[in-house]
């Protein structure tokens, strides 16, 4: 070979390797294909295992963010006992955390500038970070499957609503189990992470919630227990996290218990929800939910549905509702807000519960305007007749004596600002009661020997039968005054959960009156018991300016108490009514100008009628601000609640309850919000734990289907079964589907016109329960029922099939037996159904048949049917095969060219690895490869293939199984797109580059871009981005990006900022030429010069509104080249003239 020869070579190979770096990438796949030393074997055969790293006690936020940063998929974290603080750290990584008992402990703030946060955590996702805005003590984004478990988490100590113990992002398949998460605004907030598993973990003491799962579907969170997270124990919400399992958790303490939001699909079962102070369980706009046997301890409400509630299913559930004794507060099974009546005007108008008529709403409420109400206090408070003076140190003896001295109209006068101890006494005298400031403080005893012989004696031995403990009584009489009185009672509380009628700690008070009428009880402070007043058929009287405090059940009760004016009293700290109004002999009171705060429900009004309650301020009702229940005929307008998640509530049989324009400012949250509510409807025909069961929607109600599914007991394995469906009125129902479960398996039969379905079964002698679903119609709510079906038959045979569990082509057979009584039963036909194939086989003399398993890996249901005969009963029975692979490889996902290798370990029938050296094929798109395996029996393909996906397929030398996997290679080059832009605007091309690991590289790595054939060299920034600005002439060009042997291309087009078109013309016939101008984002571009050159001449003209510039053509006869010109942007055109 000559010399020119081999430079000749020398220069053709330069030219392939230098094009080669210019091609896209699908242009080499074939070479890659077909080149051996591109794919090669390596020497090296060892498969990375998992590894664990331990965190040592002490140690501090970076280095276990150190940690965790070295760490791969699959790895563990375990962490040493102690205590940890100062804590902000990030999992990114499939990986499983052991908290091995370790309690990790959060800043006490974010930082100046949030700095004690990773910055990956807070940078933008353009700056390669999460964009996550809450503070947390521990993340875990943006990977699959991390487990955590054993850890407490305890959370950033500040009062900012966006903080949490620990935030969960992108998270698929994440399991959380048995930790102790604690404190923080929420202690789980899991957004966007469907398919996890949240369990047996403590969450406690949250400033709004236990655990948000915000838009994670089909999340289980079962056996949790959650203690004093203030909104809600367990939110689930947002319409991108469906059907999210609710099951056997505990929350105790929250407003509302288990909240389901604007989703949809949810199960809330088997939970157990204490003290939850709103509802156990809220359904705002959510729907398709089932809620059934849970248990609902000391909420007042059940189940709260709100805001476009729709199809939730209310099914049997345990109720032990927050429901108080004689004067009863009555609780609320369930309650509805329906989406109509949800702001601060569209709850005005007249209301009726539906139980009691069909129309339940009028939008004409006719207010009447409140008389003035003149109260004469110079008159009231001027003493009257004989002064008696109670002197500093009397006792609560010679206090009564005076007052069992004086005569009607005559003045109790107590001495200024004196303290009385243990004290107990009563009026039946028309008196005045002048406190000047006094204290009188009751027994700290429930001692009836306290009490005045003639109070507590029953009217036959001609006393009062007062079975209330107070300090003062006032019984019996007309026109009593008490003023300016401070009352202590210093009564013991009582235990909610067992008080009743006759617990003696629920029936005290500080004020006790008793056909007191016309009494004024004015300018007093009433600390403690029971009741601070309780007044009952002592109408026409006055109860004003007073402060009434810290009592356990209610502020004050008027019951039976008819045109009594309740005004200008602060009501503070009682546990559950503030003003409380009821019974049928006292109606027409008028509630006015007072202020409540911190009462489950502010002003209660039940069982009465003819109220006026205006112009009062509640502030922060547990429950409601205002309640109507089974009261009518009332006008409720000009209030302001303040802090209450509901305003108004209805229930028990209410009627012709005006609602007129009142103040809210409700107890709502920020994103991610907690809605309230205006208005809700408690009706008397849902009212108890039978009746609420049904399906809601808002503004319609479902009742319940009723299946009847009886016991049965057959002596035939051949079992038929008949259940009836029938509507609330007990008339059959045609036509509908039902659903039977039984011995695993599920049936569908639809009604006849006697409302019957039927299905037929084979099973054997046994106990089984059938379970009977109704899926609910536009006319009846769903329903679910059980009975028991008893199999005992003396014809029945045992037909065996047992699992089977086998390696590819081993040749292991499936077995079935057939008995009766322990013998075998020779020559029976047998039916084996496996993949959907039908296998009739004959019974040996043993009783067995088999056959032969030459089915892919896999697992395959089996039915063996046996029909039966003269003599024994027909027999059916599920198996299952399981066909177990000899080749085993995963998937994989590679960044292009980096360190990550497809493997198969081969097995021989038995499970044993291949001999060492065994040669196994690998294909890939039709190209065969052969390797060799190791003593483990596992070969190894190098995959050095350009960006895209691939099948592989690994065959066995042995049996011929084929295994595939799908190969995923990720270019090097990402975020590239074609460019469209103006003529030298601010536009760049831009591109991503990520590394072997692939998370994007750092700064100062060198990218090439290729654009008509000159090279351009461009430096990576910190988050792996390099940008070529494009300063082009305007037309179509093509890029490519080079990094790494990765080469990606695009379209560049670059638009022309100046336009124009060829024109003829005549000579002066005052046609202009144009040219329009725009700027880099394509608009009219005005004000600008642009310059003409037409025959070596210029001319400057500037741009309209339009962005045109004019040029008037004044030229002789011919043609003529103009050129206009903007800036460095060119274009030429042609003027044709004629004469």
């Amino acid at each position: 070979m000559d010399n020119k020869k081999i430079l000749l070579g020398i220069f053709l190979v330069f030219i392939v390797l230098f094009s080669s770096n210019m091609a896209f990438a699908e242009d080499v796949s074939d070479d890659i294909f077909h080149q051996d030393n591109i794919i090669a074997i390596s020497e090296n055969d060892n498969i990375q295992t998992s590894s664990q790293q331990t965190i040592s006690a002490g140690s501090n936020s970076t280095t276990i963010q150190n940690t965790i940063n070295s760490m791969s998929d699959g790895d563990t974290l375990n962490f040493e006992q102690g205590t940890y603080t100062d804590i902000c750290i990030y999992v990114d990584k499939s990986i499983t955390i052991n908290g091995n008992g370790a309690t990790i402990i959060g800043y006490s703030s974010p930082g100046d500038n949030n700095n004690n946060i990773a910055e990956k955590v807070r940078a933008t996702t353009a700056d390669g970070g999460y964009a996550v805005s809450n503070f947390a003590t521990l993340y875990l984004l943006n990977a699959e499957n991390i487990k955590l478990n054993g850890l407490k988490i305890v959370g950033i100590d500040t009062s900012t609503y966006s903080n949490a113990a620990l935030y969960v992002s992108q998270a698929k398949g994440v399991e959380i189990d048995n930790n102790i998460i604690e404190g923080s605004s929420w202690g789980i907030y899991m957004t966007s992470s469907p398919d996890g598993t949240v369990s047996n973990n403590m969450i406690k003491d949250q400033t709004t919630t236990g655990f948000l799962n915000f838009g994670s579907a089909r999340t289980l969170i079962t056996n949790n227990t959650v203690v004093n997270a203030k909104n809600h124990g367990i939110d689930v919400r947002h319409g991108t996290g469906p059907n999210v399992q609710v099951i056997n958790n505990t929350v105790i303490g929250s407003k509302e218990g288990i909240y389901l939001m604007h989703s949809k699909g949810h199960t809330a079962t088997q939970n157990t929800l204490i003290n939850c102070s709103i509802s156990s369980i809220t359904c705002y706009g959510s729907s398709e939910v089932n809620i059934y046997d849970n248990t609902m301890y000391k909420s007042r409400i059940g189940v709260l549905l709100g805001g476009g509630y729709s199809d939730i299913t209310i099914g049997e559930n345990k109720f032990q509702l927050d429901n108080l004794p004689f004067p009863p507060t009555f609780v609320y099974y369930v309650a509805t807000a329906q989406s109509d009546y949800q702001s601060a005007t569209d709850d005005i108008g007249v209301y009726t519960d539906s139980s009691l008529s069909e129309d339940t709403y009028s939008n004409v409420t006719n207010i009447p305007t409140p008389k003035d109400i003149d109260v004469n206090y110079d008159v009231i408070l001027s003493p009257t007749g004989n002064i008696y003076n109670v002197s500093a140190d009397a006792s609560s003896t010679d206090i009564q004596g005076i007052i069992d001295s004086m005569a009607d109209g005559d003045t109790l006068n107590f001495a200024e600002n004196a303290v009385y101890e243990d004290i107990c006494i009563y009026t039946d005298k028309n008196i005045k009661i002048i406190g000047n400031n006094a204290t009188l403080i009751g027994y700290n005893e429930l001692n009836s020997a306290n009490i005045p012989e003639k109070v507590r004696n029953q009217s036959s031995s001609n006393g009062y039968a007062v079975a209330y403990y107070a300090v003062l009584y006032t019984l019996n009489n007309t026109g009593v005054v008490v003023s300016d009185l401070n009352i202590i009672s210093k009564f013991p509380g009582y235990n909610t959960a067992t008080v009743g009628t006759t617990t003696n700690e629920y029936k005290t008070a500080g004020i006790y009156a008793d056909a007191s009428t016309k009494l004024t009880v004015t300018g007093c402070d009433i600390e403690g018991a029971s009741f601070g007043i309780f007044m009952q058929y002592s109408g026409d009287s006055i109860i004003t300016n007073n402060n009434i405090h810290d009592q356990y059940t209610n502020g004050m009760i008027n019951f039976g108490s008819p045109r009594n004016i309740i005004a200008n009293n602060t009501i503070t700290n009682v546990v559950n009514h503030g003003i409380d109004v009821r019974h049928g002999t006292g109606p027409n009171v008028i509630v006015f100008n007072n202020t409540i705060n911190g009462a489950k429900e502010g002003i209660y009004l039940m069982h009465s009628k003819g109220h006026m309650v205006y112009n009062n301020t509640i502030m922060n009702a547990k429950i409601a601000s205002i309640t109507a229940y089974g009261s009518g005929e009332e006008y409720i307008f000009n209030n302001n609640m303040i802090g209450s998640r509901i305003g108004l509530l209805l229930g028990g049989g209410y009627y012709n309850v005006t609602i007129g324009e009142n103040q809210y400012a409700l107890d709502f949250l920020p994103f991610p919000p907690t809605f309230v509510t205006y208005i809700a409807f408690a009706d008397t025909k849902y009212q108890s734990s039978e009746n609420v069961q049904g399906t809601y929607s808002d503004g319609a109600y479902l009742p319940p289907a009723t299946i009847i599914a009886e016991d049965l007991t057959s002596n035939s394995t051949k079992v038929s079964y008949d259940v009836i469906l029938k509507d609330n009125n007990g008339i059959e129902v045609a036509n509908e589907t039902l659903s039977i479960e039984l011995n695993g398996e599920t049936f569908t039969a639809v009604t006849d016109e006697k409302g019957t379905a039927s299905i037929e079964s084979i099973l054997p002698n046994g106990n089984y329960t059938v379970v009977v679903n109704f899926a609910g119609n536009d006319k009846l709510g769903k329903k679910t029922e059980q009975a028991t079906i008893t199999v005992d038959s003396p014809n029945a045979v045992d037909l065996k099939a047992p699992e089977i569990e086998m390696y590819y082509k081993n040749g292991t057979r499936f077995v079935v037996s057939l008995t009766a009584n322990g013998t075998g039963i020779n020559n029976e036909t047998v039916i084996i159904n496996l993949n959907g194939v039908n296998n009739t086989r004959k019974t040996d003399e043993n009783g067995t048949a088999s056959i032969a398993i030459n089915l892919n890996a896999g697992e395959y249901d089996v039915v063996v049917y046996y029909d039966g005969s003269d003599k024994y009963d027909p027999a059916v029975v599920n198996s299952k095969v399981t066909v177990l692979s000899t080749i085993e490889g995963k998937d994989i996902t590679k960044v292009f060219r980096n360190g990550t290798q497809y493997y198969a370990t081969f097995t021989d029938g038995q499970g044993n690895p291949l001999a060492n050296g065994t040669t196994v094929k690998f294909n890939i798109n039709g190209v065969m490869y052969y390797r060799q395996v190791n003593e483990n029996g596992t070969a190894r393909l190098n995959i050095n293939l350009d960006q895209g996906t691939y099948i592989i397929t690994a065959t066995h030398p042995d049996n011929g199984e084929m295994a595939s996997n799908t190969i995923t290679v990720l270019p090097k080059i990402t975020e590239n797109s074609d460019l469209v832009k103006y003529y030298r605007n601010d536009s760049q091309y831009v591109v991503k580059i990520i590394g072997d690991d692939g998370n994007p590289v750092g700064a100062n790595e060198t990218v090439t871009f290729n654009i008509n054939g000159v090279m351009y060299e461009r430096k990576t920034n910190a988050s792996g981005y390099a940008k070529l600005n494009i300063n082009l002439q305007p037309g179509d060009y093509i890029i490519t990006a080079m990094y790494g042997g990765c080469n990606v291309a695009n379209n560049i087009t670059v638009k022309p900022v100046l336009n124009a078109t060829n024109i003829s013309m005549t000579y002066r016939d005052g046609t202009q030429f144009k040219a329009t101008l725009v700027d880099g984002q394509g608009n009219p571009f005005a004000n600008q010069n642009v310059t003409f050159n037409i025959n070596g001449v210029f001319y400057n003209r500037e741009t309209d509104s339009q962005g045109t510039a004019k040029l008037n053509i004044n030229l002789m006869a011919g043609e003529y080249i103009i050129t206009s010109m903007y800036n460095d942007s060119a274009i030429s055109n042609k003027i044709t003239i004629t004469a």
